[in-house]
């Protein structure tokens, strides 16, 4: 892999680690707003539990095998490769991720590789994970403490992506512990704390550009499907020629 393309990749990570961030701190300004509400969801007990039950070499191989397998199956590598110059582009792929290994990855490590490429998150999180909310709804939930002030609390969203790779999302939900919040509230603390319209208008269902990430020098891979299983988030993505600078 070249130097270019390395950086292209940490590019492409870094820029979706940062919403994961600004997600994050909005989470954060959400307790902070409902700190009175005490109570932990039972999914979150029962995630947490889990992962502390493996072995951190457990942890290790999970974390690791995972981080590969998506690397290859979006690279493109493996027995579905293109064989000729016209299959270059237009090829297809569906990304199964477990949200069980997903969250012993984001335990293990993921904070960390976040970081390597610039990408820090919040003080105040001690933990995250990642779920179905059920219905199809994706759930981001994160344990928060700043001083005195720790809270459990989660965002639930409706995401679409269009078939020529345009986001739509919602927020559908918040909770703080197990008592719901209005996702006004929510929504509140978004605009306040990440200073960022964009942010809100993803919030309220306004539709955004693709996400693409590199393949390889000639080809990037375009996310054109996203389906939020009970057990596991299901992306598909299609080979499409890299953007030029001037487009």
């Amino acid at each position: 892999m070249s130097a270019d393309h390395d950086a292209q990749r940490r590019r492409g990570v870094r820029v979706l680690g940062i919403v994961f961030v600004v997600i994050l701190v909005v989470l954060l300004g959400v307790a902070l707003v409902m700190s009175r509400m005490v109570g932990t969801p039972a999914y979150w007990t029962e995630q947490q539990e889990r992962i502390a039950a493996l072995s951190e070499d457990e942890k290790k191989v999970i974390s690791h095998n995972l981080r590969n397998r998506l690397a290859t199956e979006w690279s493109d590598a493996g027995p579905e490769v293109p064989t000729t110059a016209a299959d270059l582009y237009g090829h297809r792929r569906t990304i199964e991720i477990p949200y069980d290994d997903f969250n012993v990855w984001l335990a293990a490590e993921g904070i960390d590789l976040l970081a390597e490429v610039g990408v820090r998150l919040p003080s105040a999180v001690q933990a995250a994970m990642v779920d179905s909310a059920g219905g199809g709804l994706l759930r981001i939930t994160c344990d928060l403490q700043s001083g005195d002030i720790q809270q459990v609390v989660a965002l639930v969203f409706e995401i679409d992506v269009g078939e020529d790779g345009t986001v739509t999302s919602r927020l559908a939900g918040a909770t703080a512990g197990r008592l719901p919040m209005p996702t006004e509230v929510a929504i509140d603390q978004i605009a306040r704390r990440s200073n960022s319209e964009r942010m809100v208008h993803l919030m309220q269902g306004t539709p955004t550009g693709p996400i693409e990430l590199p393949i390889d020098r000639g080809r990037d891979g375009r996310l054109v499907g996203l389906e939020v299983r009970e057990d596991a988030l299901v992306v598909e993505r299609e080979t499409v020629r890299p953007k030029q600078a001037n487009e």
